[in-house]
């Protein structure tokens, strides 16, 4: 046989056992990590995994391995040659090592992952692995015997030959055909990673290099000033953006201006993910200070997590990833590493988190068990958190999260290490959660939104995964807390899509990773007009009632009143006002329209309110009112009729509500006009949201008049609509409530007379807290 075959066989030989060897190794430091976190195996696990690891680790370890020993033996053989040294064996078997360990080094150092192969993480796993490659060039310099540099030329490329070509390509899903437009809003960032609507129509856009831009509409770029210090390298840089809720980007010292900002914080060596807040005033962020500093500290570039959103009760949830290297950090309750942590907004702990009162536990912990972070929302319909996480090669998760539980991450998954080795025995692990969904082949999803516009209406309530390997956005259909569909979205731009949200306008912004990324708008059906409140017999009984009560307490005398401070009786279930003959006031009056609706409709009015209806209230004053009303037969007349008409009332509101809608719409300014008409479509899907919408109307008005305001500023629906929250976390109603709640009371601190403070403003507020749906109870 010619030595050129030979070396071929015993390069090839001493490969394929130093692969064997390093699977092993593989295998057993693996296994001994999570046995160090209490998991327990079976003979049969350990066997399973020894040979899943054989037929997935072995062919990738052999590959690298070949790499490695071809320069190696090749310097060792042409050391020997020229020295003559001794003790042959000794050096092909150290050459060997030292070969991989240059190997490894330099493929750390290229590689996006920190470590590529698990074993190697800590300095006894390193150690066993070089010694199989001490062995396979032991195993060759007994094969080989002495032979010429020539030979070693022509036979020592064989193995790497042999054992190259792993791996399979990804299959590709299929794309429905969908109703859609997509335009570019801006270009030229910089690998951007998340963003924020601000009010009026800006942007608030994060580049993962440590920059803040604010966007406008038509694609104008100014950098926001006073960013903290950002570690950026590898996955490290800025993170989300996230706006406090009630956000208000208005002059006023009362306003609130805060952003909160996710980051990598430190140096290579030792680094964390941060979370700072600061206000933002114009194009900077101003009085910025660190909230939450990641412990422990860790060193690498990978795997930070970074996602934040808020929860229904005003504390703030952020993700934080494993930092790849140290994934058993992940079942730790003495590690923020690949949690979920609740805070406070100013970063303390909320009393109620779920590791409080457990001894050695971080306190800030909600949920553990995560790899890696990069979607999460809060479901306010639902009253649910749902998250996704990216798996190591395949098992990337959808997940439902909830306090104190643990996702089971590395105990269980259902993908494999990027060298195909086996992370754990377990697909799932007794005391940890199941994912709602799972995606094998990896689609490497960043960003997360819960669709609830109306630009997609057979969306509504589907889930979107930006796809960064994948490039695509993922459409996940879940029905009773299951996944039952996905689809695969926007592939036709061929980028990779970093973040996925959804606008005030109702429709998709995408953000894609590059150096020359884009953000994109998608956008479907635009309604043209406002929607229309529909009501079945029985809600719109149901809102009368309501109104009723809000202005009466459901008191028959209160529907013929005069109030204490007013120029002007209030008359029926809404409180509709007539100004005394002669008199007008800042307020529009509202009963001589209830009147003529009515007898539109077929109502008999007595003569003397039929005569009253055209030239105003018959009492000059509110003295004069009360001096009568409870004893003339007129007044006692007009509340029985009051009384009686209470479904032409309710009626009345609803259609002057309806015709107010793209009336108020078409009075915002034009770039705010489809966030306006997109609240006011949101608001009117529910009982409870028509029911807002015509007790506010009827209560205070549309926001139009130039007499309602004080120091230029309204208090009606279109003021309210403006004020309201753009980030998620609640329900179009309750961000109504709330937003009505703020403008209220700044019309309080505004008006001139204290009554509006010391009395109206308590029972206005007790109001909007009626503004909800009918099953809130």
């Amino acid at each position: 046989m010619k030595k050129s075959v030979q070396i071929v066989i015993a390069g090839a030989i001493a490969v394929v056992c130093g692969a064997f060897l390093g699977s092993l190794v593989q295998t057993q430091f693996n296994l001994s990590a999570l046995s160090a976190l209490g998991a327990s195996f079976s003979l049969v696990d350990r066997l399973v995994v020894m040979g899943q690891d054989l037929v997935g680790f072995a062919p990738v370890y052999g590959v690298l391995l070949a790499a490695a020993l071809v320069p190696g033996f090749l310097v060792t053989a042409g050391l020997l040659r020229l020295l003559g040294w001794p003790y042959r064996d000794f050096w092909y078997a150290l050459g060997g090592a030292l070969a991989l360990w240059a190997t490894l080094a330099l493929v750390d150092v290229l590689a996006p992952m920190p470590t590529l192969i698990a074993a190697t993480r800590t300095l006894p796993g390193l150690l066993a692995m070089l010694g199989t490659a001490a062995v396979a060039g032991w195993v060759f310099a007994q094969l080989t015997g002495k032979m010429t540099m020539t030979v070693a030329r022509h036979g020592l490329i064989a193995p790497f030959l042999v054992l190259a070509g792993v791996g399979a390509p990804e299959p590709t899903l299929a794309q429905e055909a969908a109703d859609y437009r997509i335009d570019v809003v801006a270009e030229g960032l910089d690998h951007p990673w998340s963003l924020a609507f601000l009010p009026g129509g800006d942007f608030l856009v994060t580049e993962r290099a440590g920059e803040l831009k604010k966007v406008s509409p038509d694609g104008h770029q100014v950098q926001v000033s006073g960013v903290p210090d950002v570690f950026a390298s590898g996955q490290a840089g800025l993170f989300d953006v996230l706006l406090e809720p009630g956000f208000d980007g208005r002059a006023g010292d009362d306003r609130r201006r805060g952003v909160f900002l996710a980051y990598a914080c430190g140096t290579v060596r030792e680094n964390h993910l941060c979370v700072a807040r600061g206000q933002l005033v114009g194009s900077e962020l101003m009085q910025v200070r660190e909230i939450f500093r990641a412990r422990p500290g860790k060193y690498g570039d990978a795997h930070y997590g970074g996602r934040m959103a808020w929860l229904a009760d005003g504390t703030l949830l952020v993700t934080l990833g494993d930092g790849f290297d140290f994934r058993e950090e992940a079942q730790k309750l003495s590690s923020h590493l690949g949690t979920i942590v609740r805070l406070n907004p100013d970063g303390s702990i909320p009393a109620d988190n779920p590791f409080v009162q457990v001894d050695g536990a971080l306190p800030e912990i909600f949920s553990l068990g995560h790899r890696n972070v990069q979607g999460l929302v809060y479901d306010a319909g639902n009253d649910r958190v749902i998250a996704h996480e990216h798996g190591p090669r395949g098992g990337d998760e959808i997940n439902l999260i909830e306090a104190g539980r643990n996702y089971g991450w590395p105990l269980a998954t259902d993908g494999r290490d990027y060298t195909g080795a086996m992370v754990t025995p377990f697909k799932r692990y007794e005391g940890t959660e199941q994912p709602l969904w799972s995606w094998t082949p990896s689609i490497a999803p960043s960003g997360l939104t819960l669709y609830d516009g109306h630009q997609f209406p057979h969306w509504r309530g589907n889930l979107f995964v930006g796809a960064l390997a994948n490039k695509s956005v993922h459409r996940v259909v879940l029905s009773e807390g299951r996944v039952v569909e996905s689809e695969r979205l926007f592939s036709e731009l061929g980028e990779r899509i970093r973040d996925v949200r959804q606008g005030p306008d109702g429709a998709l912004y995408l953000l894609t990773d590059s150096a020359d990324g884009r953000l994109l708008r998608v956008s479907g059906q635009v309604l043209e007009q406002a929607q229309t409140m529909t009501l079945t017999a029985e809600e719109l009984a149901w809102v009368g009632e309501r109104i009723f009560r809000n202005e009466c307490a459901g008191r028959h005398e209160c529907l013929v009143h005069w109030n204490e401070g007013e120029a002007f009786p209030s008359l029926g279930i809404g409180h509709f006002i007539w100004y005394p003959e002669g008199e007008s006031g800042r307020f529009t009056e509202s009963f001589p329209a209830l009147l003529d609706f009515m007898v539109d409709r077929g109502v008999q009015l007595p003569g003397w309110l039929e005569d009253a209806r055209t030239q105003g209230a018959p009492w000059p004053d509110r003295a004069g009112f009360l001096s009568s009303s409870s004893a003339t037969d007129e007044v006692k007349a007009l509340r029985a009729l009051l009384y009686e008409t209470r479904g032409y009332q309710v009626r009345f509101i609803q259609e002057r509500a309806a015709r107010s809608l793209e009336t108020v719409v078409n009075a915002a300014p034009e770039a705010q006009r489809p966030v306006i008409r997109e609240r006011l479509w949101q608001l009117g899907q529910t009982p409870g949201g028509v029911y807002a919408l015509m007790d506010y109307v009827n209560f205070k008005g549309e926001g139009l008049s130039e007499t309602e305001r004080y120091e230029g500023e309204g208090w009606g629906l279109l003021q309210v609509l403006q004020a309201m929250d753009k980030s998620p976390g609640l329900r179009p109603l309750d961000r109504f409530r709330e937003a009505a709640g703020r403008v209220l009371t700044r019309r309080a601190e505004l008006a001139e007379q204290a009554i509006e403070r010391e009395r109206w403003l308590p029972g206005w507020l007790r109001r909007l807290e009626t503004y909800r749906e009918p099953t809130d109870g």
